[in-house]
């Protein structure tokens, strides 16, 4: 089979082109001819130049079908279906879908299958186009199990960061000014001093850069949380492994990122138990809550706290703590291999 693969450059930092880059090597590992057409830049000639290769590449490879990594891509496709008459799959997200342009919409009427990284995701676009509910596949995150695993906490980043003896509330995302709402990094921030009430050896250990980071400094000058709460900037590479087995528990009270993120997946991979915003109904529920920590409402303030303490209390079941049963879990379901199992369940839906 060929495939053309449409997806703007994986070569940069971040989900979607990780994400885009395992793809691409499953496809390729199941024996799949794969023909990349990458967008690199979004000035006006840099996206005519993509959309002469998506057309340039469909008549010179004739490829078996096109997966077209984002909905913003989608309208290329349709007009490629309709002129050469080549199936294709769009994949969705998150955020894009919450509300659908009218073209946008008809391209995923068009599509052969939609392929949904989140629960949610599926509920979004399946409440503006019913009749999608019959094509929507699924292929969550993956997890590198070799990557992220247990270890012993790093006595570097200990002293680094002036956590001996501490009980460590971990968040490692991108701190976006735009997306603080969705993270809910300022949320954990703002109850710190609640917990610190019952918990007086806790911190807070916020990892990753952004354009928010300085809004985040004042507000722990704010409200004089210096010692109880770390802004360490981004992780190196290397470095990130460590950092997720620092944490007690690790929190991405999150209200449209998905889920599972892939940050959750990489701690619970190290072994944490943790807390993340509910999504609505879906394998959530089923998998993660009161099993590998707690599942909640973001906007809840008061569930939040009562979470994050409850689990550095010990107060919840003893298989929270249990990291070598946590990352069993998920590395089964959503570990490499799984990841691979499902990519060849999709190519052969591709070929019916």
């Amino acid at each position: 089979m060929k495939i053309l693969f449409i997806a703007a450059d994986t070569n940069k930092v971040g989900g979607i082109e990780k994400y885009n880059r395992e793809f691409m090597d499953a496809l390729r590992n199941a024996g799949t001819d794969v023909f990349f057409a990458p967008l690199y830049g979004i000035n006006l000639f840099q996206k005519l130049s993509f959309i002469f290769r998506v057309f340039f590449e469909s008549i010179r490879k004739k490829p078996d079908i096109i997966c077209c990594s984002h909905i913003a891509f989608a309208p290329i496709c349709y007009f490629v279906k309709k002129i050469l008459g080549i199936e294709y799959t769009v994949n969705v997200y998150g955020i894009e879908v919450i509300n659908i342009p009218a073209l946008h919409k008809r391209a995923l009427k068009s599509a052969k299958f939609i392929i949904k990284l989140f629960d949610q995701t599926a509920r979004n676009v399946i409440r503006q186009i019913p009749e999608a509910a019959e094509k929507i596949l699924a292929l969550p995150n993956s997890v590198d199990g070799e990557r992220f695993y247990i270890k012993e906490k790093s006595q570097n980043l200990i002293e680094r960061h002036n956590l001996r003896d501490s009980k460590i509330i971990l968040t490692i995302c991108r701190l976006s000014y735009s997306e603080v709402d969705n993270k809910g990094y300022e949320k954990v921030i703002k109850i710190m001093p609640e917990i610190i009430n019952e918990i007086p050896n806790v911190k807070y250990l916020l990892v990753g850069g952004g354009n928010d980071a300085e809004r985040m400094k004042n507000l722990v000058k704010e409200l004089k949380l210096e010692n109880s709460v770390i802004l360490a900037g981004p992780a190196k590479d290397e470095e990130m492994v460590d950092y997720y087995n620092l944490a007690d528990v690790f929190v991405f009270p999150s209200k449209r990122e998905g889920f599972p993120a892939i940050v959750l997946l990489e701690a619970l991979a190290c072994g944490k138990p943790i807390i993340g915003g509910s999504q609505g109904e879906g394998s959530e529920k089923e998998i993660f809550n009161n099993k590998l920590g707690y599942i909640i409402n973001p906007d809840n303030q008061q569930e939040l706290k009562n979470s994050i303490v409850n689990i550095l209390k010990g107060k919840v079941p003893k298989k929270f703590f249990d990291a070598v049963l946590i990352r069993e879990v998920v590395i089964n379901e959503y570990g490499k291999k799984r990841f691979k199992e499902r990519v060849n369940k999709i190519l052969n839906l591709f070929e019916i």
